[in-house]
């Protein structure tokens, strides 16, 4: 008879001071990330960018929104509105666009590189449902990176149609105001971007 002589290995568990210092090591590492992630956080201004579509806080836009419909639809039976922002016309109040991404811009035909970087020309004309131009008017515009509000431009309209302003980057903007004509108010909304025409 032939006898078996392989000889069995004895696993050895590992030493206790190479046991402790890993988990040392992951506890330092997990602690480490938790604090790189709340610094990161922190210094990315999360919280104080917050959205004012119709130049109010989103709260706000919730609880109302059913009203803002509402007066847009009784101001439209009295007035006609065009807006005529640099090349691009607009005829009536629109707000349809804050239920679309700022992605969407790129596939569309219109509203697409309505801003440019350097000047630009917002014109606003209000008539009556018989063609009579209606001069007194108080219109409140902000034109708003969708971003961040760093670069933020107020735009104040008071008996008069007609604003210059300048903006000073590319990327995706928005152009949201209200606009009050006697007891009537009127809100819009509009997505668009702004583009470098000397490129």
């Amino acid at each position: 008879m032939q006898k078996n002589n392989t000889v069995i290995k004895e696993n050895k568990p590992m030493p206790k001071w190479l046991i402790y210092s890993l988990f040392i090591l992951k506890f330092v590492l997990g602690l480490g990330l938790i604090y790189w992630t709340i610094y990161m956080t922190l210094q990315s201004d999360v919280g104080e960018d917050d959205d004012n579509a119709f130049l109010s806080s989103y709260h706000q836009v919730d609880d109302s929104f059913n009203k803002i419909v509402a007066d847009n639809k009784i101001f439209e039976t009295v007035y006609n509105i065009k807006f005529d922002l640099n090349d691009e016309t607009i005829i009536g109040l629109s707000y349809d666009d804050i239920f679309l991404s700022q992605r969407a811009i790129q596939n569309r035909k219109t509203r697409k590189n309505i801003l440019k970087v350097g000047d630009n020309n917002f014109n606003i004309n209000v008539q009556d449902k018989n063609g009579n131009e209606i001069k007194d008017v108080k219109i409140d515009i902000l034109v708003t990176k969708s971003t961040n509000h760093k670069e933020d431009i107020k735009l104040f309209f008071n008996n008069e149609n007609t604003k210059n302003f300048k903006i000073n980057s590319i990327g995706y903007w928005n152009i949201t105001g209200t606009i009050e004509v006697d007891k009537y108010k009127g809100t819009f909304y509009i997505k668009t971007n702004a583009k470098n025409f000397m490129q």
